[in-house]
């Protein structure tokens, strides 16, 4: 069993990474929790769920007047569609390739948020409502058959799609996250799957992590008015480079650590 000061400080990074950027929770919270913790990666997975959604949801509402709660809510709810299908399509593969894709999802996130730009509100014509329940149909999917927020696909495209300025995608992002983590979660639940979802969640490792990661919302959120964006997302990209090389690795065996 985990002590309580490393989980509360891993928590701490998570809600810091979400504060800051509007993803990125998830990407942190499973390696934390299969490398760090030892839990099996059908455990992690459900566990990062909630502890991400959680968060997300506190970091949203403290910064509720520069999110647009409308366009949130309709990529959120699109993602229901997803959510379950790919939280049910995660029992089909092994713990090694969950994460070896997940590896690869990392790599893709970490190349696109290198080379994206900061991008000033703009006006423009809403996107048709299928693109946007397309785009949310997707998120919701990866959410459920990776655990993870999906937050650095929202972010971009929040700005690209509804030409959100960055100060309102990032709390906007921290919406959707919270709605596709509970969707997941509970969504298995509905149809009787409990067992693959909120019955495999470590509560006592879920509960200071989560602790942990409301106080580092509120400074993530904090920094990020600050902080020039496009640098920051920058260095974040070449720590996800660096911790999908690790998690790649280790899945593939050549760093011999056990994954269960």
């Amino acid at each position: 069993m985990a002590s309580l000061i490393p989980l509360l400080l891993y928590g701490l990074a998570v809600g810091i990474s979400l504060g800051l950027t509007g993803g990125g929770g998830s990407i942190i919270t499973v390696p934390l929790l299969v490398y760090c913790i030892g839990e099996p990666v059908h455990v992690a997975i459900p566990t990062s769920l909630f502890v991400v959604g959680a968060t997300a949801l506190g970091g949203y509402l403290r910064r509720l007047s520069q999110a647009q709660s409308f366009d949130g809510c309709m990529v959120g709810l699109a993602g229901l569609f997803g959510a379950v299908p790919g939280r049910l399509a995660a029992e089909a593969f092994s713990g090694r390739m969950l994460l070896l894709l997940f590896s690869l999802i990392m790599l893709v996130a970490a190349i696109f948020m290198f080379r994206s730009k900061t991008y000033a509100p703009r006006s423009q014509q809403r996107p048709h409502w299928l693109l946007v329940s397309a785009v949310g149909i997707g998120i919701g999917f990866l959410t459920g058959f990776l655990g993870v927020g999906g937050g650095f696909l929202i972010v971009p495209g929040l700005v690209l799609l509804l030409g959100l300025g960055m100060s309102a995608a990032i709390p906007t992002s921290l919406l959707v996250i919270a709605i596709n983590c509970a969707s997941s979660l509970l969504g298995p639940l509905l149809i009787g799957k409990g067992e693959a979802s909120l019955g495999r969640i470590e509560w006592h490792v879920a509960v200071p992590f989560v602790a942990g990661g409301l106080v580092g919302a509120l400074i993530g959120g904090a920094l990020a008015g600050r902080l020039d964006q496009r640098t920051l997302k920058q260095v974040f990209a070449v720590f996800l480079f660096v911790v999908a090389a690790f998690v790649m690795l280790s899945a593939t065996g050549a760093i011999p650590l056990r994954v269960k």
